[in-house]
């Protein structure tokens, strides 16, 4: 695997706390930022075909409320509707819910089984 330096700041309270599960699970400081890190990324698109990527990409931009109503099944003005399909619908609103779930929000019951 190729691997990238980073050098980034942290505040003293996050650092101390890393540092202290590091300590408790034998893991390398290192490890266990690493392990933040990948369970803390936005939903990936790695499994997604290409022709979806720029209809998903562009949720990013869409504040929290515009991203429920994207789940409810509506586009918020100025959304490019995508590929015409079902199949893009349902990939919109996962991606919808993941990128609600990343940013700290409780994912509403009927819609949880989308994003486990």
């Amino acid at each position: 695997m190729k691997k990238k330096e980073v050098c980034i700041e942290v505040p003293l309270s996050i650092y101390y706390l890393l540092d202290e599960i590091a300590g408790a699970s034998k893991w390398t400081l290192q490890e266990v930022m690493l392990q933040t890190v990948k369970s803390g990324l936005p939903p990936s698109l790695g499994k997604v075909p290409d022709d979806f990527h720029d209809g998903l990409l562009a949720l990013n931009s869409l504040g929290d409320r515009d991203l429920m109503r994207v789940v409810e099944g509506d586009l918020p003005s100025g959304l490019k509707k995508g590929p015409n399909s079902a199949d893009f619908k349902l990939l919109r609103q996962t991606y919808a819910l993941r990128l609600l779930k990343w940013r700290g929000h409780p994912i509403p019951p009927p819609f949880e089984s989308l994003v486990s």
